[in-house]
């Protein structure tokens, strides 16, 4: 568990200070007004098979879960479009974190979630598979998943640390895996999916908290990606670019993951040791070298 002075320093230091050189994203027209009225969404979805294989094989290779894979994807896409190896994500997550030892979340109702901001670095990391070992580690080092920025940044009695956070450049990119919603509601289940429309969520009158919102769940055994964007700032030509760049990396991570060569632990599977990924290579290298 880590402390609350340990969860403090994380957000203010050292996740914080490298959002100062972050650059916006591009966009296509300069003036637009991010509306919800001009919301669009375009939509891109990988096969059951290549489904079926990032859900039950490809997360066994380098120990990592669905959304260590699909960030990893993301940050790479946009490098090709922007040309930057680092993105400013907005990571919303579910809001069920177990936080302290006796908190039981079993009678709660609701929608919960999170949401923290995560900066992506693939450094040199060129290889599909070192480039999933580092997205890996950055998210690994993000404190109790997330849940305690939004608790510093809007509860604290620190007002020097809440205007800090807030001065900081803010995610432009909101991603959020929603689950496996054929689990969640099976054929034999009470409940379905409603086919009603359900009516504006916002008053089209207001604006939209991010250039880009990506909501990803497997439904119909099928991973979809639904990307959000406004048409007063981007074409849908670029956002249709950029959804199938994220599944064509999708795809070479999962080849990748097929591949005999892939595979290996990060430092994070040992988090006792407290060894560097090169050490951590080493250590490993020198067992199959005695194995031999």
């Amino acid at each position: 568990m880590l402390s609350h002075q340990h969860c403090k320093e994380s957000w203010t230091t050292g996740l914080a200070e490298p959002r100062k050189w972050v650059s916006p994203l591009p966009v296509d027209y300069l003036e637009g007004a991010n509306t919800v009225v001009s919301a669009q969404t375009v939509s891109v979805s990988l096969s059951i098979e290549e489904t079926q294989t990032l859900l039950q094989e490809v997360p066994a290779t380098y120990r990592t879960q669905i959304e260590d894979v699909l960030l990893t994807a993301l940050v790479q896409a946009f490098a090709q479009w922007t040309g930057e190896r680092r993105l400013l994500v907005g990571w919303e997550g579910r809001g069920r974190e177990v936080i302290f030892p006796d908190v039981d979340l079993s009678r709660t109702v609701g929608w919960f979630t999170t949401l923290s901001p995560v900066l992506l670095d693939l450094e040199e990391a060129f290889h599909p598979g070192a480039a999933l070992k580092v997205v890996k580690e950055q998210l690994r080092r993000i404190p109790n998943e997330g849940i305690g920025y939004g608790v510093l940044r809007y509860l604290s009695s620190d007002v020097a640390i809440a205007e800090k956070l807030g001065t900081l450049p803010q995610a432009e990119v909101l991603f959020n895996y929603l689950g496996q919603f054929d689990q969640a509601l099976s054929e034999s289940s009470l409940f379905a999916p409603s086919k009603e429309p359900i009516g504006l969520l916002y008053s089209p009158r207001g604006s939209r908290s991010h250039l880009l919102e990506v909501n990803g769940f497997v439904n119909g055994d099928q991973l979809h990606l639904e990307w959000t964007y406004s048409e007063n700032l981007h074409k849908r030509v670029t956002v249709e670019r950029l959804a199938e760049g994220v599944v064509e990396a999708l795809r070479s991570l999962i080849v990748h993951c097929q591949s005999p060569e892939a595979g290996g632990y990060t430092p994070s599977d040992f988090p006792l040791a407290q060894l560097s990924q090169e050490e951590l290579d080493k250590a490993f290298a020198s067992i199959d070298f005695e194995q031999e």
